[in-house]
């Protein structure tokens, strides 16, 4: 294992997200700002809602990718695109966009990094970076709860939310297998061991160069709450407040399926059967949702158009999603699991 540690070297991110997660998106982009990461951070805009937004209000170091800017430059991802739903499309992007970030910063040494939309920092994002070290891809498990890691297995081992590549042979060379995998299948329904492009992660540790994160403080999301120690410390020196987790600053959280129902926003806690404690409710969901609900406000004010988060799965399967988050709508408000706006 390598001794040195690279945390100086150039970095790039980049996240995709359509009309519907454009509030999220900024919100993101904002709290990579707010913990003092300067680096650039490219969007592939997933339709013309976010990139007219972002010409209109252009921020700093954001670079906008359109959907036929990476297909003019990743031929296979147009000749599946009629073979795909709109969300394994999406899907499909992923190590494409990674690979045209890499490009785009041309400089060998330099990480790639994906981060999924819903991601919310609250420490400095380079920490993340210091940890992968001198090795080449960076993934992160899930860290499922023992009583939920059966049930869940088939959506993957390693979660694809925090993804790192370094521009050297060995990140490159799983960077392009794992784009070639995603070219060939990346459906929406696990199977065989594959899902989407997360699955797909399950077989990066083969590979050499590969480091698996382990730190508590990466990727917090509501399938492993229930696993981890939440606690809120402060500096007696200068202060300042600190969210623990496991004893370990923690870095960052994955908001997933976090949705806005009237005037509540709702947490995806219960999906996963780790209903949130106290701490987990004020110091992480509020203070996103009270970030997320702002932008919202923002948006609304710039007269920003924007489309519904369209719901996942069709036929039966769309129809038994929506009555099974109809329920959970109901008993998250009942038992302290959203936030009221």
């Amino acid at each position: 294992m390598a001794t040195t540690r690279r945390t100086d070297g150039l970095r790039g991110y980049c996240s995709y997200f359509d009309s519907g997660y454009l509030s999220r998106g900024i919100t993101l982009i904002e709290s990579l700002r707010a913990n003092g990461d300067n680096s650039p951070i490219y969007v592939l805009a997933l339709d013309d809602g976010v990139a007219d937004y972002f010409a209109r209000f252009p921020r700093e170091g954001v670079h906008v990718i359109r959907v036929g800017a990476l297909e003019a430059v990743e031929p296979g991802l147009l000749a599946v695109k009629k073979k795909r739903t709109r969300m394994e499309y999406y899907f499909t992007c992923t190590p494409l966009l990674i690979r045209y970030v890499l490009n785009q910063l041309n400089t060998p040494g330099s990480v790639a990094i994906y981060l999924d939309a819903d991601m919310y920092f609250f420490d400095d994002p380079s920490l993340v970076v210091q940890a992968l070290g001198d090795d080449s891809v960076g993934i992160i498990e899930h860290r499922y709860p023992d009583r939920a890691a059966r049930k869940l297995a088939k959506y993957g081992r390693f979660n694809v939310g925090w993804v790192g590549f370094r521009d050297d042979v060995h990140g490159r060379a799983v960077l392009d297998w794992y784009a070639t995998q995603c070219l060939d299948w990346c459906s929406d329904t696990p199977s065989d061991g594959r899902y989407a492009d997360q699955g797909y992660l399950n077989w990066f540790p083969d590979f050499d160069g590969v480091r698996v994160l382990p730190e508590a403080g990466f990727n917090l999301a509501p399938w492993n709450t229930g696993r981890h120690s939440i606690t809120v410390t402060r500096d007696v020196t200068t202060q300042i407040y600190e969210v623990q987790v496991d004893g370990h600053p923690l870095v960052f959280f994955h908001a997933h399926g976090v949705r806005k129902v009237r005037n509540r926003y709702i947490t995806a806690q219960l999906v996963y059967g780790a209903s949130a404690s106290r701490t987990l409710m004020r110091e992480i969901y509020r203070p996103y949702i009270a970030h997320l609900e702002s932008n919202e406000r923002l948006l609304q004010r710039q007269q920003v158009a924007t489309t519904p988060v369209a719901p996942r799965g069709v036929g039966l399967r769309g129809v038994l999603s929506r009555l099974r988050k109809f329920a959970l709508n109901s008993v998250s408000t009942l038992t302290g699991n959203s936030v009221r706006v």
